[in-house]
């Protein structure tokens, strides 16, 4: 009887802490070294999901669906993808919709990932002062909230968005946000679209609790071993990826995206779990796209595409053999 006690107190406890969401399993997140950590100094691997752009499907992301990604898929962290374009045309709608976003995201339990995502003008600097305002608006409504990561530029590129450039950004935005908020992770952009991590390598910037972002698309990337070279110098958090070419088409390319994911499990020089977050979840007919066109505005979030099948999969626990 004494060891059928036992038995059952284990059990209970394995399945109490299956029950814990990421919030609770992992506190507020910090950086120690190049190791993403719990607030218990204990390594971390988030894994995600990325919106497309929230201006443009608003309806995949609602309570809705974030319940479905959070049960049913059991991803630790929700990218929230504003497009600049977005923001400029309607802000207020905008920051309303991120504020409701990340108080859902804590709801459910999920890390929330508030992405500012430069891409179409290439050099953040083009569009600082709509930066810094939204900056200030959500470190006002969101700092110190153990959930919140911060990414302050998605993807810069072109020959102007240099590194140099880049941390003429970061030197601008980081202090609006640490000025509120001390301690929650944030993200720095790298460039050629988040590619290329050697000039971060070279001159790191000298803020606390700063994380490198490195983006790849599986058919257009194959650069493993740069990265893990870079990796054993900075600490990087591959905020966005893909199975498919860097434009979202031609085909899944699920053997390079394996191998990507190994190494992120591991495989690299320090041993470290890298986290990531994968793209996208919208509805738009393209490859690279989750849901199949249609789905967000009839809410079947398992109406899936082979790609969304296969993010899927890489959050389930894996069945008994």
């Amino acid at each position: 009887m004494k060891k059928i006690g036992i038995v059952l107190i284990a059990f209970f406890i394995f399945n109490a802490v299956l029950a814990q969401t990421p919030i609770q399993k992992y506190g507020q997140l910090q950086l120690i070294d190049k190791q993403l950590c719990d607030e218990k100094g204990n390594p971390v691997q988030l894994r995600g999901m990325s919106s497309h752009g929230l201006g443009w499907f608003p309806a995949c992301m609602t309570e809705s669906s974030i319940e479905h990604l959070a049960t049913v898929w059991k991803i630790d962290v929700l990218r929230l993808a504003l497009y600049t374009q977005n923001y400029a045309k309607e802000p207020q709608k905008m920051l309303d919709f991120i504020d409701k976003l990340v108080d859902i995201t804590e709801k459910k339990g999920l890390y929330c990932m508030i992405d500012w995502h430069v891409l179409e003008k290439g050099n953040p600097n083009t569009e600082i002062e709509n930066a810094k305002v939204f900056w200030k608006h959500i470190v006002n409504k969101h700092a110190n909230k153990k959930h919140v990561i911060f990414e302050i530029c998605n993807e810069p590129n072109g020959k102007e968005a240099t590194w140099a450039e880049i941390g003429k950004f970061a030197d601008e935005i980081i202090p609006i946000i640490r000025e509120k908020d001390k301690k929650s992770i944030i993200i720095v952009g790298t460039p050629r679209w988040s590619s290329d991590l050697k000039a971060a390598v070279e001159k790191p910037l000298s803020y606390k609790n700063i994380m490198y972002a490195f983006h790849f698309y599986a058919y257009s990337h194959k650069t493993y071993d740069e990265f893990k070279e870079a990796s054993k110098h900075i600490p990087i958090f591959v905020s966005e990826w893909g199975t498919t070419h860097a434009d979202g088409s031609q085909f899944h390319d699920f053997e390079s995206s394996k191998k990507w994911l190994s190494i992120f499990d591991g495989d690299n020089p320090n041993k470290m779990k890298i986290s990531w977050i994968a793209w996208s979840l919208g509805d738009k007919d393209e490859l690279s796209a989750v849901f199949k066109p249609g789905s967000c505005k009839e809410a079947n979030w398992n109406n899936l595409t082979e790609g969304g099948e296969f993010y899927k999969s890489l959050f389930q626990p894996e069945k008994c053999k």
